[in-house]
Parts: structure tokens; C-alpha cells; sequence
């Protein structure tokens, strides 16, 4: 994997981890449900320089 596959592999990790947790937080606020709550939880994993990276680091010392 390249170092862009590795980081949105990375990313895609740490959306899922906060979904659960952003939930409750977008349960009464909008009318898209997971739709928005997925889109939230990509963007932050997106601006997050540590965890996805640390895991992205992972997957490439794991060839």
C-alpha cells in the first residue's frame, strides 16, 4: 500500500471508532441520521493528524 491508501485506510479506522460516539451527540439535530453523522465523523478522522496516522504508520510497517 502507498502512503495515501495507508492514510485513508487510517482515517476510515478512526471514523468508525467515532460514529458510536458522535451519535448521541446528532440524534435530535438533523434529518440526515448516519448520512451526516458518517460525513462528521470523516472529517474530523480527516483533520485528525495523530490517530489515523499512528494507525496508517501501522499498515505500512505491516507489508
Amino acid at each position: 500500500m502507498d502512503s495515501v491508501t495507508t492514510r485513508r485506510a487510517g482515517e476510515l479506522f478512526e471514523a468508525m471508532l467515532l460514529a458510536p460516539i458522535l451519535r448521541p451527540l446528532i440524534a435530535g439535530a438533523g434529518t440526515l441520521g448516519d448520512y451526516e453523522l458518517d460525513l462528521l465523523a470523516r472529517d474530523i478522522a480527516r483533520r485528525d493528524q495523530s490517530f489515523a496516522a499512528l494507525i496508517a504508520a501501522q499498515l505500512r510497517g505491516a507489508r
